[in-house]
């Protein structure tokens, strides 16, 4: 890698179900160690629940629970950014008719 590339990015040590990992991150190392250990969390959660063992299987079922998580968290948001834009035509429609009021008044 040139060192054009590699400028800006901080090594980082994460643990992740007791194996350490050395990443470059473009973010920083509080941010990075924020991101594995929720992954870790994630992946201990699912070893102690289903009993597998096999750490490539749990990389996989880790990786879709967390997709899963994004998918999840985007749909709430359009719900969310939905209801605000429905309440902002709302009042909207609201201000116009106290203007239209007060000009004809």
């Amino acid at each position: 890698m040139s060192d054009k590339a590699s400028q800006g990015k901080e090594m980082v040590e994460v643990q992740i179900l007791g194996e350490t990992y050395t990443l470059k991150s473009e973010t920083s190392s509080e941010y990075t160690q924020r991101v594995a250990q929720h992954v870790d969390r994630t992946a201990q959660e699912i070893r102690e629940e289903s009993g597998v063992v096999d750490q490539k299987k749990i990389a996989i079922l880790t990786a879709l629970a967390v997709a899963d998580q994004l998918f999840r968290m985007r749909d709430g948001i359009e719900v969310v950014k939905g209801l605000a834009e429905k309440r902002a035509e709302r009042l909207a429609s609201e201000v116009r008719a106290v203007l239209e009021q007060g000009a004809g008044g």
